[in-house]
């Protein structure tokens, strides 16, 4: 009898060290996730949880990624899962990851559910705003087993964003025409974290009325928008010759003052602690404009 009570304390202990144990993470689709350790075996499904997994000292337990996860310079030696195109979802089975970081907002559907019905976990990261990169940081560093890295990078950005916005909100107000790309003529609307950007360095974007995140816009109505800056990103480090193409338009105010700005795409296409060295820049860029004298146009 009493190698029976022993026993049933036995369990009854290694339960309660188990509740302990436990710790729960919520991710950005609402899921709240019960981990009873960390994540070692961690799959990214876009290059931002790449690069902010690395941020909070998770790097090597990152064992597949997508293409153009490309940073830091390490990030390029991980095992490709896949792309744009569509994942590899053998390839992610083989590796055998006990966490999947996904993209709602730029991963195929089907492809997510795929993973799920073959009981993968996935914790979705889909940041919009400057405070969802810090939070990601947090919730990334939390499941990875580095809490602590994850709360010093998220203090960081907090201190870096609200340096910035101290620095630049006050100033006068430009309007802002951010080009994705020139054919077709995509831009970004008011609920990205880039238009989020361009509020922060004290800018209006002509566009974020618009319903769609990234909406295909006409020429016409940029020049009907009167941008008194405007801003591209392109393909990489050298400036899109399609961006002075703008200059044919010599009425245009942000021809006028010489305002037609590139920023390197990997600077504010992912939201990560990487995009504040993208609205620095940006917010030079529009203080360099207000410096020249802008045209007098409320927006």
């Amino acid at each position: 009898m009493n190698r029976f009570i022993a026993f049933l304390f036995l369990i009854g202990a290694t339960q309660l060290v188990c509740a302990a144990t436990e710790f729960r993470v919520q991710d950005d689709a609402g899921v709240e996730h019960r981990l009873q350790q960390p994540a070692q075996r961690i799959i990214s499904l876009m290059p931002h949880a790449t690069e902010l997994l690395f941020a909070v000292g998770a790097g090597e337990q990152i064992v597949g990624a997508v293409e153009y996860s490309d940073y830091p310079p390490q990030a390029k030696n991980i095992p490709r899962i896949g792309g744009y195109s569509g994942l590899n979802i053998e390839a992610i089975i083989a590796l055998q990851p006990d966490l999947i970081i996904a993209w709602p907002e730029g991963n195929n559907q089907r492809e997510l559910h795929r993973l799920q019905q073959l009981g993968m976990t996935l914790f979705a990261s889909d940041p919009n705003t400057f405070e969802d990169i810090a939070v990601n940081l947090e919730r990334l560093g939390q499941i990875s087993g580095h809490a602590e890295q994850g709360r010093q990078a998220a203090q960081a950005m907090r201190e870096k964003t609200a340096q910035l916005r101290s620095q630049y909100q006050g100033r006068t107000t430009l309007t802002v025409f951010y080009q994705v790309w020139h054919d077709p003529l995509l831009t970004q609307n008011g609920s990205t974290f880039i238009s989020r950007a361009i509020e922060l360095c004290g800018g209006v974007n002509i566009f974020a009325g618009l319903p769609m995140a990234s909406p295909q816009v006409s020429i016409e109505a940029v020049l009907v928008a009167d941008p008194q800056v405007i801003v591209a990103s392109g393909m990489g480090e050298s400036r899109p010759e399609w961006l002075d193409n703008w200059r044919r338009y010599a009425g245009l105010s942000a021809v006028k003052t010489d305002s037609l700005y590139h920023i390197h795409p990997d600077l504010l296409h992912r939201p990560t602690p990487r995009l504040l060295l993208g609205t620095e820049q940006l917010c030079r860029d529009l203080q360099q404009t207000r410096d020249r004298g802008t045209v007098n146009k409320q927006p």
